[in-house]
């Protein structure tokens, strides 16, 4: 793995070149091992918190890993394109708009001691930026080699919360999708989900029941992007003990077999269908 600037990073996607990359000081990671017609993404894996505003934080690091999405980078890992964040959500979240992407308050309680100052929330500001530079120019870039584009936006969700109820194992959200254009390829992506097999747990998949597709990374692809499906795609985190993070591999490890799997036979249908 090398180190870039998300500059350096944006003129070798230009180029097109293979790489796998630290970007921004570790800011997220950018692995392109060939430039095929999909990518995977994982925008909340993230854990790391800048120095100086972990000592403002109000959360500590168990309640913070709690709303964040480990794991789902595992679930990705080895496919061709993934794009995976490595600074926590609490900094700045990436599936916010840059308006609202710095918490004051999540899930009902205050993130910040005290009050960011201006030089910090630039700098997230700044980072937010950056991530969806790289992002845009990946896409731009495999839009303009293939007729259309799909990525795979990878989140999971906590289902032991008071008064949550049944919820799905997989998610997908899709109010921002053109279901006009592209309802026969979310709806094998729902099949292919539903196919996988867990140890123990009964597999059900729904759409829109517990999210909705309404996050910033579908919003940037919908509004500049012309050929590019994403699917936003939400995992119950029955790979893991969610109130204390640790994994449980006698699932984790199954489930990111075959999610990986599922993705690469949807991605070939795709081109397929797309062609």
């Amino acid at each position: 793995m090398i180190d870039l600037t998300h500059d350096d990073c944006i003129d070798r996607i230009a180029a097109g070149e293979c790489f796998h990359a630290r970007v921004d000081d570790g800011a997220f990671e950018v692995r392109i091992d060939a430039y095929v017609h999909f990518a995977a993404t994982a925008i909340h894996a993230g854990h790391r918190l800048s120095p100086d505003l972990a000592g403002k934080c109000a959360l500590n690091e168990a309640e913070r890993l709690y709303e964040e999405d480990p794991f789902t980078d595992r679930l990705i890992e080895g496919l061709p394109i993934t794009v995976c964040a490595r600074d926590s959500r609490f900094e700045y979240d990436l599936n916010r708009p840059p308006a609202a992407c710095i918490y004051e308050e999540a899930w009902g309680k205050p993130v910040w001691r005290t009050p960011l100052d201006d030089a910090q929330r630039e700098r997230s500001l700044a980072k937010h930026a950056a991530f969806y530079q790289v992002l845009g120019a990946l896409y731009r870039q495999l839009e303009a080699r293939h007729p259309a584009v799909l990525t795979y936006d990878v989140h999971s969700f906590n289902y032991r919360r008071p008064g949550i109820g049944d919820t799905p194992v997989f998610n997908v959200g899709t109010e921002q999708i053109d279901m006009k254009r592209w309802q026969a390829q979310v709806e094998a992506w729902v099949a292919a989900l539903g196919r996988i097999s867990l140890p123990g747990i009964p597999v059900r998949v729904a759409v829109n029941e517990v999210f909705y597709g309404r996050g910033y990374h579908a919003t940037f692809v919908r509004e500049h992007l012309r050929n590019t499906l994403i699917l936003p795609s939400e995992v119950k985190k029955v790979f893991m003990d969610e109130t204390t993070g640790t994994p449980d591999p006698r699932v984790l490890d199954p489930l990111g077999e075959q999610f990986r799997h599922a993705i690469e036979r949807h991605a070939r249908a795709f081109a397929r269908d797309t062609a």
